[in-house]
């Protein structure tokens, strides 16, 4: 709709370009014709490709970078132009993103997300932790995960030396909490690790593998005994292309898909969840094994809810809550060997009071788990405030007539 709002502030023309991607018949086909053409003709600069500001897709909306370079020039132009402004970053609700990034990078085959988070903005998220820690009481344990997206792991040196490094943003996160807050080291157990597959090559998502280092991570950081990768059940989804592709139709990245492992915990879980402003448990599962496709990683979960409770067989009366976005999915699933009870929020849609839940399920830890984008975006941390304020929502418990799915894993 045209108003003087929607034309000075350039939501007017984006409306239109958004518009006329989503109805220009044929655009994947021709797109991707036309990116295969410009391949043959040279067009990427010494083996970088950049892809700023991608076109939107019917696929989840995610970025991507891809680069090499020869010359010190052309590093720095890459890198300046993909600079990410983390205060203009926008939310989607009906996408699996976080933020509508504005470039992507892919090199050697691999999608990569270049990092452009602020000490400013970390700053706001470690108070936003301190003020949980605060409201919930010296009697809770309050954990906080930072994510690595991989910026500092897979770009070449020549383009990391022009940007922000992930390391450096979460050092500081870690320097400003509480010291009765338990920072997690999981960048640190995952760059031990970058040989192995622990991040998709076309997907902005972290693999299963990834997430079981930063669960090993938050082993040590909890002070409980981390299972050794054995004791899982390895499965297989192959063929999978997600969301970096989708974003950039790589004819590189197409060459070079993904397959979707996940570890199966050795112990019968049964799992709900909530949908969005109901309080109503609807019975589902920890694994969503007829995932496939470019919905592969859904195979964590389901996908996103507002609200999971998974109960495990452990039987030892800890539960823990879980404040995640996606990559948490693919995280979750580990806690249920040493947790009860786990509880997942989705930042994005929860609307219900962190308080209010973790008192009426006796809930004595919490774990903030973000990767570094979401950690540096004002749209996080206004949600999350908003969760230790808003009306106090009791959400029913499963009844013991619900039939159990019996997820029975060896």
């Amino acid at each position: 709709t045209l108003s003087k709002e929607s034309f000075f502030s350039g939501n007017f023309f984006k409306g239109i370009d958004s518009y006329y991607a989503d109805h220009f018949i044929f655009r994947i086909s021709i797109t991707a014709f036309d990116k295969k053409i410009k391949a043959l003709l040279g067009v990427q600069d010494d083996g970088v490709t950049l892809y700023a500001d991608a076109p939107k897709t019917d696929q989840n909306n995610a970025v991507a970078v891809n680069q090499e370079t020869q010359t010190e020039e052309k590093a720095n132009d890459i890198a300046s132009d993909a600079h990410l402004d983390t205060a203009d970053q926008s939310h989607d609700e009906d996408s699996d993103n976080f933020q509508n990034i504005k470039s992507i990078i892919v090199y050697q085959k691999r999608a990569i997300q270049m990092f452009g988070g602020s000490e400013r903005m970390i700053k706001s998220y470690a108070e936003l932790a301190n003020k949980y820690q605060d409201e919930l009481g010296p009697n809770v344990t309050v954990y906080v995960m930072a994510i690595p997206v991989g910026s500092d792991f897979y770009l070449p040196e020549k383009i990391k030396k022009h940007i922000n490094r992930e390391k450096n943003n979460i050092d500081i996160l870690n320097a400003n909490l509480k010291p009765s807050i338990v920072p997690v080291p999981a960048y640190e157990n995952l760059a031990k690790h970058t040989n192995e597959y622990i991040q998709f090559n076309t997907d902005h998502h972290w693999t299963a593998l990834g997430a079981y280092y930063a669960y090993q991570a938050f082993c040590k950081a909890a002070n409980v005994t981390a299972l050794s990768l054995e004791a899982f059940t390895k499965k297989e989804i192959p063929n999978f292309l997600g969301t970096l592709y989708y974003r950039t139709l790589s004819n590189d990245l197409k060459e070079n898909p993904d397959h979707v492992n996940y570890y199966m915990v050795p112990h019968q879980t049964d799992a709900y969840y909530y949908l969005k402003d109901s309080t109503k448990p609807i019975h589902g599962k920890t694994y969503v094994e007829f995932a496939k496709g470019s919905n592969a990683y859904g195979v964590f979960l389901g996908g996103d809810y507002p609200l999971m409770k998974i109960v495990s067989d452990v039987k030892n009366n800890k539960k823990i809550l879980i404040i995640k976005d996606s990559y948490g999915n693919a995280f979750s699933p580990y806690l249920t060997s040493h947790y009860e009870e786990v509880y997942i929020a989705d930042y994005r849609y929860f609307n219900g009071n962190i308080k209010n839940l973790m008192q009426e399920n006796k809930i004595n830890e919490i774990l903030l788990a973000h990767n570094t984008y979401v950690l540096n975006g004002a749209f996080a941390i206004s949600r999350e405030k908003g969760m230790l304020s808003h009306a106090a929502v009791s959400f029913k418990k499963p009844k013991d007539n619900v039939e159990p799915t019996g997820e029975t894993q060896n």
